[in-house]
């Protein structure tokens, strides 16, 4: 069913900051888009995505996304609705079909899982 995580995000309310702490405390090389709305860190062959609260018109911080890989959208729709629960609204976007879960269904975390087929 799901194959693997592929982004973890989190707000925050300071990017520079939070994007220091990855480099001075972890060594990780963080990427700095020209934009100043996000930075990211790949780990392994997943990726954090460090989001600047006020983009999203946020002021909380903390994990905002979690998104993962599947062979198949219809076939988590199909266990989903094996299992009794509503699997949520798919989306199309660059060229991914994105299957929204509901956040009450992942403790509270906006969950996507995308096709792998593009």
């Amino acid at each position: 069913m799901i194959k693997r995580l592929v982004t973890l995000e989190v707000a925050t309310s300071d990017l520079a900051d939070a994007a220091s702490i990855y480099e001075k405390n972890f060594g990780f090389a963080v990427a700095r888009p020209a934009d100043g709305r996000s930075a990211s860190v790949k780990v392994g062959g997943a990726e954090i995505r460090l989001v600047a609260a006020a983009t999203i018109d946020s002021s909380s911080e903390g994990m905002i996304g979690l998104w993962l890989e599947a062979d198949d959208v219809d076939q988590v729709i199909a266990d989903f609705r094996a299992a009794g629960l509503d699997a949520g609204a798919i989306r199309t976007e660059s060229g991914r079909r994105i299957l929204t879960i509901d956040p009450k269904l992942a403790s509270h975390v906006p969950l996507f899982i995308f096709d792998r087929k593009a």
